[in-house]
């Protein structure tokens, strides 16, 4: 073997020498990775496994909750059939109507009390409405003019007002033109 076939085995063995270097340095990025990938994983799998614990807590709260209510409702049902399912004794005898007849008229007249002086607030405010509206008329303060005068002194106004808008367009269409 001649010099240069040792020298090109030596740069050949070199380069594969390098090669596998260059290879075990990828392996171990690579191993790196799977070995952060990998705790990762455990503690994602350690967050499950919390997460498991407090719903199975969470349901056995929610199944207690609803046993209860259950057992509420059971509760209130009975309450109600009992309470529907008693006998109200009432007796009715002349001292009793007579009170009920004393709240009654008690009562009424109350209500009647209250009427009157509703009608009394009514009066009040209807005569005060009418004199403030004498006052205007007394001293001509307003407007009177009838629905048949407002509507012609309002259709003139329209049809003046629509003249003056079409003289000022035939003006400006006219003065463009010449």
């Amino acid at each position: 073997m001649s010099q240069k076939d040792k020298f090109n085995d030596l740069m050949l063995a070199i380069r594969e020498d390098e090669e596998k270097s260059e290879e075990q340095k990828r392996f171990d990025a690579t191993l790196e990775q799977i070995k952060e990938a990998l705790a990762l994983l455990q503690k994602l799998l350690e967050a499950i496994k919390e997460a498991k614990e407090s719903v199975e807590t969470t349901q056995k709260g929610l199944e207690a909750a609803a046993k209860s209510a259950e057992n509420i409702i059971t509760r209130v049902c009975d309450a109600i059939v009992r309470v529907e399912n008693t006998p109200i004794k009432a007796r009715l005898d002349d001292e009793s109507i007579r009170q009920l007849k004393e709240l009654h008229d008690q009562w009424l007249g109350q209500e009647t009390q209250t009427l009157a002086n509703h009608n009394q607030q009514q009066q009040t405010i209807w005569q005060k409405q009418s004199q403030r509206l004498a006052n205007i008329l007394k001293n001509n303060e307003g407007v009177w003019i009838s629905t048949r005068i407002f509507y012609i002194v309002g259709s003139l106004s329209l049809l003046s007002i629509i003249t003056i808008a079409m003289e000022i367009a035939f003006y400006v269409y006219f003065k463009r033109i010449a």
